[in-house]
C-alpha cells in the first residue's frame, strides 16, 4: 500500500501516556487492526470536522 504525498509540512509529535492509557489505546488498535498512528490521525481528523461545524454554526471562521 501507498502512501498519501500531502503538500502540507508534517510535524511529529512524542506523547507521554500514563500505562494504563496506552494499554486502552493498544487494545483498540488491536481490535480495529489499525497502528496508533491511524487511530490518532483518524481521530484528529473527526476532531477537525466537528470543530469546524462548531464553528460555523457560531460564526467563527477557521
Amino acid at each position: 500500500m501507498s502512501r498519501k504525498v500531502s503538500a502540507e509540512p508534517v510535524k511529529r509529535l512524542t506523547v507521554e501516556l500514563p500505562e494504563s492509557e496506552y494499554q486502552v489505546l493498544e487494545d483498540y488498535c488491536r481490535s480495529r487492526q489499525e497502528s496508533k498512528r491511524q487511530v490518532i490521525r483518524s481521530f484528529i481528523r473527526r476532531l477537525r470536522q466537528r470543530e469546524g461545524v462548531r464553528n460555523r454554526e457560531s460564526g467563527v471562521n477557521g
